[in-house]
């Protein structure tokens, strides 16, 4: 009975431990729970700031206007854009004047040719060879030798001729009727002029009557004042029936050009300097890089003369283009603004660690916008300068605290 109420004993005793042993593990969970906080927290975000200015930038190009140089039909062989290779045949004006009668004087000198050589199959193979030589024209584009093949067609044809015409051409020796027939060919062959290309280059129409403000014969007249006073286009209308000395296209060369980039003042982009490069994006999506050759400085503003050699098909249309001219073009990283916080003279963040547990981290903001800010992602080894000192920074895989306010100082590492 003794044994029995030992035993009961120890029951209830080990109950009563048992359960203060859960008692006290369910309050541990309950202080542990208070003691690490559960701050909302937010990873960088990886971005790229850029800071422009717009800017406008006038083209100078290597190029060259062609002008007719008599009044009649203009035919071009190439289209505008298209690049020409040298001594392409780019265009040709038919002068309409009215070689009919040098033409039959022509057929008759060949008519007494053929006659004294008996060659009365020259006609046949002629207008053969001609044909096949005007399909071939027609199918390269060479207006300008389609129409000597069809002169020459016309020419060798003798079906209309009698010999009671040819008479007195038949007094003359071969030696004479080929000297007239070489004087009638040049005469007919004056009617037509050619226009080849002297380089290669491109061929364009679109003529604004500012080639010749800017040239690259002088770099030093590109003034500010020079500028502001020459950007007044003149297009000129591309025409099928042309006057004497009006401009029928130009050639350019793609290879490199210039641009001029007026500013009042240099401190405003940059204070850039000869010899350096600048990046600028254009209004048709072309991004283009620059090395500035010269800078011409005087009272009233400032010229910058870029070389450039590349992306000419997306600008050369337009004497003036609107460009933004990159200032300042870097990787970082973007936070909310809630999330900054001023400590010891330093802003940061406070990246969240183990056990509810904070660590401040010092950052240099780039660009503060309304809601957030841009801040330096710093060296490869996420490294930034602060007032001659070096501090670790953020990196993109750092959980940040959005409320820095709600952190007691005795929750911060260091």
């Amino acid at each position: 009975m003794k044994a029995y109420k030992s035993s009961n004993k120890n029951r209830r005793k080990f109950i009563i431990i048992f359960i203060g042993i859960i008692l006290l593990f369910f309050i541990s969970r309950a202080i542990t729970g208070r003691l690490y906080k559960n701050y909302k927290t937010v990873f960088p975000t990886y971005t790229n700031y850029i800071r422009t200015k717009n800017i406008k930038g006038i083209n100078i190009f290597d190029e060259k206007i062609y002008y007719a140089e008599g009044s009649g039909i203009s035919l071009f062989n190439a289209s505008e854009g298209q690049k020409v290779p040298v001594g392409f045949e780019i265009a040709s004006i038919n002068l309409m004047n009215d070689t009919s009668g040098l033409k039959d004087d022509l057929i008759r000198v060949n008519a007494a040719l053929n006659y004294k050589n008996q060659d009365f199959t020259k006609e046949t193979v002629t207008n053969k060879l001609s044909i096949k030589n005007l399909q071939d024209d027609i199918k390269n584009n060479n207006l300008s030798k389609a129409i000597a093949d069809i002169n020459e067609m016309d020419i060798y044809s003798t079906k209309s001729i009698s010999i009671s015409e040819l008479t007195e051409l038949l007094n003359y020796s071969e030696d004479a009727l080929l000297a007239r027939k070489k004087e009638l060919a040049e005469q007919i062959s004056n009617s037509n002029i050619s226009y080849y290309a002297e380089n290669s280059g491109i061929v364009s129409f679109l003529i604004d009557n500012l080639e010749k403000k800017y040239n690259l014969e002088d770099f030093d007249k590109y003034t500010y004042d020079y500028i502001n006073e020459n950007l007044n286009a003149k297009p000129n209308d591309t025409k099928t029936k042309v006057e004497i000395n009006e401009p029928l296209f130009k050639l350019i060369n793609n290879l490199n050009y210039y641009i001029a980039i007026p500013t009042k003042d240099l401190k405003s982009i940059g204070s850039p300097e000869e010899g350096q490069y600048l990046t600028l994006n254009s209004n048709v999506g072309a991004k283009l890089t620059g090395k500035i050759v010269k800078i011409n400085t005087s009272k009233n503003g400032n010229v910058i003369i870029l070389y450039l050699n590349s992306q000419f098909d997306k600008i050369y249309k337009n004497r003036i283009n609107n460009y933004s001219l990159v200032l300042r073009d870097e990787k970082c990283f973007e936070i909310p603004n809630s999330a900054i916080i001023k400590r010891d003279n330093l802003f940061g963040v406070y990246v969240q660690e183990i056990h509810g547990l904070v660590r401040f981290i010092p950052i240099k903001v780039i660009r503060p916008l309304e809601n957030s800010s841009y801040v330096s992602k710093g060296d490869k080894n996420s490294y930034i300068r602060i007032d001659n000192k070096t501090y670790r920074t953020i990196s993109i895989n750092d959980s940040i605290v959005l409320t820095p306010k709600q952190v007691d100082e005795s929750e911060v590492l260091n």
